[in-house]
């Protein structure tokens, strides 16, 4: 997530400038056929131009809403995430001996781990493999990329990790887990019934918020309205420059300077609002999968991290991690 006040117009100009090259090339060409003599005057009707337009402008719109409401909701999930996550701290630490509170914290942080390992796998529709977002990921370093989920594990939980690291699931496998151990605690009367209901509701808003992220990671927004708004866009911006010559042809019979560069016009004009189209649609398609990696996605590293600083110290613990600071401007 960037956390800056701004993007630098400089940085999202340079992730976005192929939308430009390509949109001076298309430029060059709808001159190029309107004064061939072969095609001389070739162009499109401005009014078809400008009825598309508006269609494109439409449908990006309805997307780009989309995009931010999985993405709203991935954000609503792990700030859930945390509050429960500190409850669950709290009951372990208050109602349970010094050994069983640290298991459960323990065990927790491995869930969380197992969590976010399983959100930043590459998913096939995800638009990480982009050139424009691969390049720009060279200014910052997702925190999975650095390691893998049995080292974490196996910090964590020791011996245990390795039957964790068998399981098809192993967030799920490690939530089952507390179940068991939560349901010893009641029978063995190490904790009052109002103290077990509480912490199985707690596991229970685990499972919850797991089947939130994993709905919104393996349920990619709608292909057939993201095709019919990339199509529509590509469309509209290769016609654009089109339907802009003869208008700028126009203007050529003014005569003077301005009318010996008129035409030429249409390549910077053309440029500048086919870059604004295809940007609007790079940036929706870039946000619609908040866990992938990208810099606008939710910063799940670093929220983990918050909260097992947080559950550590609440343990007493003084040899705790270090924060994950934003790089370049990017939470991670």
């Amino acid at each position: 997530m960037y956390v800056g006040r701004s993007y630098r117009l400089l940085d999202f100009a340079l992730w976005s400038r192929r939308s430009v090259i390509y949109m001076v090339v298309i430029s060059g060409l709808a001159i190029a056929t309107y004064r061939l003599p072969a095609t001389a005057g070739f162009s499109v009707p401005w009014s078809a131009v400008l009825v598309l337009g508006t269609t494109v402008s439409l449908v990006a719109g309805f997307k780009n809403s989309q995009v931010f409401t999985r993405s709203n909701e991935a954000l609503q999930s792990f700030s859930q995430i945390t509050a429960s996550s500190r409850l669950w701290s709290n009951f372990c630490r208050e109602f349970t001996d010094a050994a069983t509170a640290r298991q459960l914290i323990y065990r927790h942080l491995a869930w969380l781990a197992a969590l976010r390992f399983s959100l930043r796998r590459p998913m096939p529709w995800e638009s990480l493999a982009r050139a424009a977002n691969l390049e720009y990921r060279r200014r910052y370093q997702v925190q999975e990329d650095k390691g893998s989920l049995g080292d974490e594990l196996r910090g964590l939980l020791g011996a245990e990790a390795e039957g964790v690291l068998k399981a098809p699931q192993p967030a799920l496998a490690l939530l089952e887990q507390q179940s068991a151990t939560v349901n010893g605690l009641l029978k063995n009367a190490a904790v009052p019934a109002p103290v077990y209901s509480e912490l199985m509701k707690l596991i229970r808003d685990f499972h919850d918020q797991q089947a939130r992220c994993d709905r919104i990671k393996n349920n990619p927004y709608p292909r057939q309205y993201a095709i019919v708004s990339t199509i529509f866009m590509m469309i509209f911006c290769t016609l654009l420059p089109f339907g802009m010559v003869p208008v700028f042809a126009d203007m050529g019979k003014l005569g003077g300077t301005l009318g010996a560069v008129a035409i030429w016009l249409t390549i910077p004009f053309s440029a500048l609002l086919g870059w604004a189209y295809m940007s609007l649609d790079l940036v929706g398609e870039s946000s619609a999968n908040p866990f992938e990696g990208n810099a606008n996605d939710v910063p799940i590293s670093q929220i983990c991290r918050d909260i097992e600083i947080e559950l550590r110290r609440g343990l007493g613990e003084t040899d705790l991690p270090a924060p994950l600071a934003p790089v370049n401007d990017i939470a991670m």
